[in-house]
């Protein structure tokens, strides 16, 4: 028997983290509801500073992830839509050396931008960064 929701976060998985620098960055989405997600990404050497520490640009390029995937969540977007981050904002909070997970969740959810808000997390819950994303999705334009 299929689930439905499985089948759906592994489409998710494929579609933004399955091609391209989603693949390089490694991470992994654990959950996906309506303007939520949660997306795991397992401490690797070659994402550090050179020593035990994370690089604030993977931490970024996570928050961005994390945050795509959460405006993608909706199930009433029309075939043919695009989208782009328009804005970003991150805050370090602590320095990395872990796993890290980011939770994602909608903010607010206009007719185009959508904004969500993003904590990255060590595995015992201490904020690592705190970024906010602004997500432009462009309609399928009607004829």
């Amino acid at each position: 028997m299929s689930n439905p929701e499985q089948e759906r976060l592994e489409m998710m998985q494929e579609r933004m983290l399955g091609k391209g620098f989603g693949a390089v960055l490694g991470a992994r989405i654990e959950v996906l509801e309506e303007g939520f997600c949660r997306m795991l990404l397992p401490w690797r050497e070659d994402l550090s500073r050179g020593d035990a520490m994370i690089h604030g640009g993977v931490i970024s390029a996570l928050i961005d992830k994390a945050g795509t995937t959460a405006a993608w969540s909706y199930k009433d977007i029309p075939e043919g839509t695009l989208g782009s981050t328009v804005g970003m904002n991150v805050n370090f909070l602590e320095g990395a050396k872990w796993d890290m997970i980011a939770e994602a969740t909608t903010v607010r959810r206009g007719g185009s931008i959508i904004v969500i808000d993003v904590d990255v997390k060590s595995p015992d819950g201490v904020i690592v960064a705190k970024g906010m994303v602004t997500y432009k999705q462009s309609r399928p334009k009607t004829k």
